[in-house]
């Protein structure tokens, strides 16, 4: 067996602000006294042990089988926990519940060690058995994130300290997928007194949805006391946790997600933390007393795609005519755009992913380059050509925004770009799905925060078919899925990354053309925040400075 065994401690630098699953910070300071009330909630402020966050909506339901959308992690984060968990945005798994692990030599058996003592907040201790219920319970429920454990094909628990994982074929972000919160290890007992089940039937017979959207059953720092949808989840702290838990005594999340509203209320302290800021917000905050900002780039891209089939893509399908498109846009442009803390991806492996080669030149762009490569393509002349956007947004970024700049940018080589906007739900996204857009900007929010998710965009993969690109085009290429696919070792895996991101800096139908960033205003009372692309905002790692 090859060993892939871990620290049971964790680093000293994470140990320092991480107290989620056994890390060391103080949890004996004095909750402060008399915290005033404000409409029936308790504010923030310096001397309260009650940190209010807004956020974003577009969610319905907290139970960890079904989540799927940016936001409910935080919540499912605060109140249950996984075998691995990432502790910094840029960090690579590790254990939390889980104490060991290993693969086999085929990389096909993964078999994890459970660390001792661990208590739900129930007060039941958790064994295998929870571990084997939980996540044949997010599989079997068949859901929007059901297929994060697809190539998990069965699994079995031996004693109650160890679950064996049989993979239906060897996946390198493995350890990550078990990061995710639908396969966060629910208390089997109380889920099924509340009508839970993981059967084979359980998306047509669980019935336990109801009673987790109004309170929690995990082992995690925080236990959920209310949920109103649209308006408000109240988290408070677990009396039973095993661990050592921070100084917030409560959390009351507010479902806010207007950025005006969220820099008003940050500004007269009735919140602690905002999550949707935006440029222009920010800008309003800059120098406020007591307030801190963070401006970084999350791991959403938005990309050019030029569709490989003729029929659909016309000149944008030949090579020559996609490495001029790369060489015209004004990436810096692109960047002003969606504002500070935006980077521009080497390739298709964000920054801050294992194996990233980071970003793309700074003096990359260049015009004449790009109209010398039009030529050789035979358009000295430049052409016409549709750019398909729909009526989404990135980041709060709208996509109508990146193609005007891409149109604006690609007239300086004599491509005359028309712009044809088309809602989502009015036939954009089925032909988006079927690979019929020829020329288009779209974004990708990633599934889970693993480099391997970006596998889709090879031939063959899910948006590689989207633009006409099949294995036969690029075998190679294609050959270096499996290959990435199979490489547990990270140096290994990260060797074939960086491959593959050569391999498409110059050529292929995509082009990253921004990293988007993410925009927080925080009250400077607090210790810890961070932007975090699994949590949207990791509440266990946040401390009220003494």
């Amino acid at each position: 067996m090859k060993k892939r065994f871990l620290a049971l401690a964790l680093s000293v630098a994470v140990a320092a602000g991480c107290v989620a699953c056994g890390g060391g910070a103080d949890n004996n300071a004095p909750a402060a006294e008399g915290a005033e009330e404000a409409g029936g909630a308790e504010s923030s402020g310096s001397g309260s042990s009650t940190v209010v966050v807004a956020m974003g909506s577009g969610f319905a339901t907290v139970d960890p089988g079904y989540v799927y959308e940016k936001y409910p992690p935080l919540i499912v984060n605060a109140c249950y926990e996984n075998l691995f968990k990432f502790y910094g945005n840029d960090s690579a798994p590790e254990p939390c519940l889980a104490d060991t692990y290993e693969f086999s030599e085929d990389n096909l058996t993964l078999t994890v060690k459970l660390k001792e003592g661990i208590t739900f907040a129930s007060g039941n201790p958790m064994t295998s058995a929870d571990v084997l219920f939980s996540i044949n319970r997010c599989k079997n429920l068949q859901g929007n994130p059901s297929f994060i454990a697809d190539t998990i094909e069965s699994m079995e628990a031996p004693d109650d300290l160890t679950v064996v994982f049989h993979l239906t074929q060897a996946d390198s972000a493995i350890l990550s997928k078990l990061t995710y919160s639908a396969l966060a290890i629910l208390d089997s007992a109380v889920v099924k007194e509340n009508g839970g089940t993981d059967a084979e039937d359980a998306a047509t017979t669980d019935t336990a949805q109801a009673y987790l959207d109004s309170t929690s059953a995990g082992s995690g720092m925080y236990v959920m006391t209310s949920y109103i949808p649209d308006e408000e989840v109240v988290l408070e702290k677990n009396p039973n946790y095993w661990g050592e838990a921070t100084n917030v005594d409560k959390y009351i999340v507010k479902i806010q997600p207007d950025s005006n509203t969220q820099m008003m209320t940050l500004s007269t302290g009735d919140i602690d933390v905002a999550l949707n800021m935006t440029d222009d917000t920010m800008a309003e905050l800059a120098g406020a007393e007591g307030i801190e900002i963070i401006n970084a780039a999350t791991k959403t891209v938005g990309f050019l795609m030029m569709n490989m089939n003729e029929e659909y893509g016309g000149p944008v399908s030949d090579p020559k005519v996609q490495q001029a498109i790369r060489k015209a846009v004004d990436y810096s442009g692109v960047q002003t755009i969606c504002g500070e803390g935006t980077l521009t991806p080497y390739a298709i492996i964000q920054s801050g992913f294992m194996g990233s080669k980071g970003e793309r030149a700074a003096d990359y762009a260049n015009v004449e380059e790009a109209k010398a490569l039009l030529a050789e393509a035979g358009y000295a002349d430049g052409f016409d050509v549709d750019l398909t956007v729909t009526d989404l947004d990135m980041e709060g970024i709208l996509l109508t925004d990146l193609a005007q700049k891409v149109k604006d940018d690609l007239s300086q080589i004599g491509i005359n770009v028309n712009i044809v906007s088309q809602p989502w739900a009015a036939g954009y996204g089925d032909a988006y799905r079927d690979g019929t857009i020829g020329f288009t900007v779209m974004y990708w929010g990633t599934d889970y925060n693993d480099p391997n998710v970006q596998l889709e965009f090879l031939p063959g993969g899910v948006m590689g078919l989207r633009a006409g690109w099949t294995k036969e085009m690029a075998p190679e290429l294609a050959a270096m899925y499996d290959e990435t696919m199979a490489a547990t070792d990270n140096d290994a895996r990260t060797a074939v990354l960086e491959k593959i991101q050569d391999a498409m800096y110059e050529d292929g139908p995509f082009l990253m053309i921004a990293q988007a960033p993410a925009h927080i205003g925080y009250n400077s009372r607090l210790d810890g925040v961070a932007i975090s692309d699994p949590y949207a905002l990791d509440v266990t790692l946040i401390n009220i400075k003494q």
